[in-house]
């Protein structure tokens, strides 16, 4: 019985610990990156976003542009360019909690290739998996989140493959505490080289 109860608080001050890492409240609805222009993100080392003559791309009729059809300066043609912003939404992916926010979830935006579910930004493009936001960890996933296990927030940046529709890692960065999201994320991995972005409120 005495190993039982040293395990057992055990687990409660694990849990504490957690509860104290985790941010205690976070007010606003939207984050975006400073100063974001497109091809900010997922230009420098990112080639591979890029589509190539032997993609197998449909170039179709360009007076009624699909999803798969590229653009020559990255994306594709059908989806509309991100502006950098996340969005809190919990109706739409409640398993998100109150300390994640993603491109996809900004009000109004809806499956198609104009609801914003299709996200063009640098030399590539991004997809909501299956156009529904349920399901937004499956696809590739421009997000902001905190790690409870890390300490840490994380900004993630992911674009989608042509063709195959793999999920390619453009950029990933940490920032260690704080009560919010605000503040310079440091480069951890991902195609793009560049060292830091900043988020601010709004």
């Amino acid at each position: 019985m005495k190993r039982k109860t040293k395990l057992k608080h055990a687990d409660q001050t694990l849990h504490r610990l957690v509860l104290e890492l985790a941010p205690a409240a976070v007010t606003a609805e939207v984050y975006r990156i400073e100063n974001y222009t497109d091809g900010l993100v997922g230009v420098n080392g990112c080639t591979e976003l890029l589509p190539t003559f032997d993609s197998g791309l449909r170039w179709g009729d360009a007076a009624n542009p699909q999803p798969d059809i590229a653009r020559f300066d990255g994306g594709v043609a059908g989806g509309v360019t991100w502006d950098g912003a996340f969005y809190r939404d919990l109706n739409r992916y409640a398993n998100s909690g109150s300390l994640f926010w993603s491109a996809y979830l900004k009000p109004g935006s809806a499956a198609g290739m104009q609801g914003g579910y299709w996200l063009n930004f640098g030399s590539g493009w991004a997809h909501l998996a299956n156009d529904d936001p349920a399901q937004i960890l499956s696809g590739a996933a421009p997000r902001i989140f905190f790690d409870s296990a890390a300490g840490q927030w994380q900004l993630v940046i992911e674009a989608t493959q042509y063709v195959t529709l793999a999920v390619v890692e453009v950029w990933t960065g940490m920032k260690a505490g704080g009560t919010d999201p605000v503040g310079t994320y440091s480069r951890v991995s991902g195609l793009d080289p560049l060292p830091a972005l900043t988020v601010v409120a709004g």
